[in-house]
């Protein structure tokens, strides 16, 4: 027995120094900083107050998903004072993750698919449809927990179908909006968890109602401005996220895109991002035998059902144009961690702050960030005093001292001056 227990011993010890090696090596490589970035972005001007700068700014990686990970030796500052031509490299500022910043006011309508195929069941066997509210549901938790004020409709979308009336949508249906601690929320998405999927796919038009209806300029709510007309910073983050398990099955499909990419380009400060619920393209290629990833003329010439196809390649050109991720999902726990993945890209923001190197009132600066070498274009301001404020003794001092003047140089020789005039007088 004592034999066999030094032998086991002698071989956990010796897979020691394996087993930590292994655990460092895969720790390592785990961590944040290790990811590449790829565009680093100031997000909105700088706010600048007295001669504090803070910064608003976005990290995506070579994938372009949002990097909420890094760390604050991941970034430094490189501030520029235009005319004079001098750079300050060596800046100290303060930094908040996007856990510990207060999120901006954000604006979120979850355009959710009730076609009939929704009712089916996804790879692990439960329903689309019980799938995307779940997934749903835990967007919102998450949202709750990261603060601030961010606001969601959630708002079902289907045309009119044998036996079905369809989800039509209008501004009643998109102006649905509730915090995302709200009850009513959760109330609303048990009503809809009641409800059974049985309309037909038209994507291009929810998303078009949606985009109009977000891009509504005299809307304050969306685009809040001050006494003057100026906007209020932080502005709303405007988003749509898209969930659908089909697509577009309309006659003039080409013409319709066509259409919804003018209006996504014209109202550029609102984000989609689109999430297909079911197999990928290359998916249903290898399930049905293509030899190719499955498209619009394999649903045509009935190699592949109608209900089981789902356009990606739409999807992420619907996405790119706005700036915004597509991703595909197959069961409910991925759905939920794509949902989340957007709300990172949507919120997910760090914040930076410093003080100005030798302010000057109404002199132009710039700034850029730098995350591993990746530098964001820099943006302009200007500081609004003139230098920093001094320290309260050192302000009662020069108060005495131009007291002390005053007195020497004004009331002591008035007081003289009138003391002669009364010895002339007398």
């Amino acid at each position: 027995m004592m034999k066999k227990f030094i032998v086991l011993s002698t071989i956990i010890d010796s897979s020691i120094p394996k087993l930590s090696l292994s655990l460092l090596m895969l720790g390592t490589l785990s961590l944040p900083s290790w990811g590449q970035v790829k565009t680093v972005e100031v997000v909105r001007d700088p706010i600048v107050e007295k001669e504090e700068v803070t910064l608003r700014v976005k990290v995506t990686d070579t994938a372009d998903k949002p990097m909420i990970q890094l760390q604050d030796t991941d970034f430094n500052l490189e501030v520029v004072d235009i005319e004079n031509n001098k750079t300050y490299n060596d800046v100290t500022f303060n930094w908040k993750s996007p856990e510990e910043t207060i999120p901006p006011p954000a604006w979120i309508i979850v355009l959710l698919d009730m076609s009939g195929s929704m009712a089916k069941e996804d790879s692990r066997g439960t329903t689309k449809i019980e799938g995307a509210i779940k997934a749903i549901r835990e967007f919102t938790e998450i949202a709750k927990d990261r603060g601030g004020n961010t606001q969601v409709s959630i708002v079902p979308f289907g045309d009119p179908g044998k036996n079905c009336a369809g989800y039509p949508i209008d501004s009643n249906t998109l102006d649905n909006f509730s915090r995302v601690d709200d009850a009513k929320l959760q109330i609303f998405l048990d009503n809809l968890a009641s409800l059974s999927p049985c309309a037909s796919t038209n994507l291009y038009e929810p998303l078009s109602k949606a985009v109009r209806f977000l891009g509504k300029k005299n809307d304050s709510r969306f685009y809040p401005l001050d006494s003057s007309g100026n906007p209020i910073e932080p502005q709303p983050r405007l988003s749509i996220i898209l969930l659908s398990d089909g697509y577009h099955n309309k006659p003039n499909e080409a013409q319709d895109f066509q259409s919804l990419n003018q209006l996504l380009k014209k109202n550029n400060q609102i984000i989609v991002h689109t999430l297909g619920y079911g197999l990928t393209a290359q998916q249903l290629g290898q399930k049905y035998q293509l030899g190719e990833p499955a498209n619009r003329s394999h649903v045509n010439l009935k190699k592949v059902p109608e209900d089981e196809f789902v356009d990606e390649k739409r999807l992420q050109e619907i996405a790119k144009v706005t700036g915004g991720i597509s991703e595909f999902s197959g069961d409910a726990d991925a759905i939920a961690e794509n949902l989340q993945l957007f709300l990172n890209a949507l919120l997910g923001e760090y914040e930076i702050s410093y003080l100005q190197p030798n302010p000057d009132r109404g002199r132009p600066y710039q700034v850029s960030v730098l995350v591993q070498n990746i530098k964001s274009q820099p943006k302009k301001y200007r500081i609004t005093i003139f230098g920093r404020s001094l320290p309260l003794k050192v302000r009662l001092i020069m108060l005495l001292i131009i007291i002390f003047i005053l007195g020497v140089g004004g009331v002591i020789p008035f007081y003289i001056w009138g003391q002669q005039l009364k010895r002339q007088v007398t």
